[in-house]
């Protein structure tokens, strides 16, 4: 049986398209408008496949773009910076538009099925009021402008019937508390009832970065963003601090964001503060700085700061991510930071592939890829 075909667009790094490949699936086109990321691509791809003289990483603005090619799927995780809740979130983003171009794609290649992924914070785009969108974890309720976008993609080209879900990446096996938005489209014309997988770890049985084997990386001190700022080898921002950045190595990660300035600190540092005992006036008052006060607080505790406070490298937010240790990253630290978080879990991906599979293996339905049992 000939692999089912697939179309990459907004590629990043190709952490989705990897998930697709991993699951079966031939990836016959890929595009990014980040040429270090297309370097990235045509490294892991192109030079890897069965035939590295064929071209299939494209660079450019997808808007430019008219020719595909066809394929049974297409995946595009068109970029989410206007819906994210780590920013302002503006219903008029110009970034929030790309959907658009997923949407033309789809009706000029007539795919059988296609995904997206998004920030959590799609859901609820617009949205002012204390309305419940959420569940136990799951989606209750699209705000306006996700149903909008919504209705669109189902009536896009031959129509589809569309389906969202967030999914954690820790309930899949990776040490990384990862929450997003998958929405997967079903041509109308198939005979196929699509599922998402079912959760293979919960609380009883998630994966810790010991586990994951992210604290016996070895990482060279190249790889690790440090922010030159006021005179400082390595600066954290009010922002940084304001919160709580580390977690044990017995536990699973913060989410890896894009922003390399950003990133979750090394379980090593222990502590964001250099804490004496002495100092319980000290953690007192960490407790009580409000939001608006932490610029100022910063400023005036600088020297409290931890100075052995690290942010984990490149190369770990890589291995928490689920990329192999083989691969390659193109471009400045920044650049590969911004990759890597911004990319999709490529096991996570691989799940949902691999409920798309099922059809073009002649089943009519999705069925749970792993059957674990999950440890209360």
């Amino acid at each position: 049986m000939a692999k089912p075909t697939l179309i990459s667009l907004y590629s990043g790094c190709g952490g989705s398209a990897l998930g697709f490949q991993n699951a079966g699936f031939e990836i016959t086109y890929m595009n990014d408008n980040n040429a270090d990321a297309c370097y990235s691509l045509q490294e892991n791809f192109e030079k890897k496949s069965d035939n590295p003289e064929r071209e299939i990483v494209h660079r450019g603005n997808i808007k430019d773009v008219f020719d595909f090619g066809n394929a049974d799927v297409i995946e595009g995780g068109f970029p989410c910076q206007g819906f994210s809740l780590a920013g302002p979130r503006k219903v008029d983003d110009k970034r929030n538009v790309l959907y658009n171009y997923l949407k033309r794609t789809v009706m000029y290649a007539n795919p059988k099925f296609f995904v997206a992924e998004n920030v959590k914070g799609f859901v609820t785009i617009g949205e002012k009021g204390k309305k419940k969108y959420f569940e136990d974890g799951k989606i209750a309720k699209l705000g306006d402008v996700a149903a909008a976008i919504k209705s669109e993609l189902e009536s896009t080209g031959a129509g589809y019937n569309v389906h969202c879900e967030i999914l954690d990446a820790k309930d899949y096996g990776l040490s990384q508390d990862r929450q997003r938005i998958f929405i997967v489209g079903v041509r109308n014309d198939l005979d196929f009832k699509f599922e998402f997988p079912k959760p293979t770890h919960g609380p009883g049985n998630y994966v810790s970065m010991e586990e994951y084997g992210i604290r016996g990386i070895p990482s060279l001190e190249t790889e690790v963003f440090r922010d030159k700022k006021e005179d400082r080898e390595d600066y954290f921002s009010a922002r940084y601090i304001s919160r709580n950045r580390i977690k044990k190595w017995n536990e699973v990660s913060y989410t890896i964001p894009a922003q390399a300035s950003q990133v979750p600190a090394d379980p090593d540092s222990r502590h964001m503060w250099k804490i004496d005992k002495k100092d319980w006036w000290f953690e007192l008052c960490l407790k009580m700085v409000k939001d608006d006060e932490w610029p100022e607080f910063r400023k005036n505790n600088s020297d409290k700061i931890n100075p052995e406070l690290r942010r984990l490298s490149w190369r770990q937010c890589a291995a928490i991510q689920g990329f192999p240790k083989d691969y390659k990253f193109e471009g400045d630290v920044r650049s590969i930071y911004r990759q890597i978080g911004n990319a999709v879990p490529p096991l996570l991906m691989q799940r949902v592939a691999e409920c798309i599979m099922p059809y073009f293996e002649g089943k009519e339905s999705s069925f749970p890829m792993r059957k674990e049992k999950i440890t209360a």
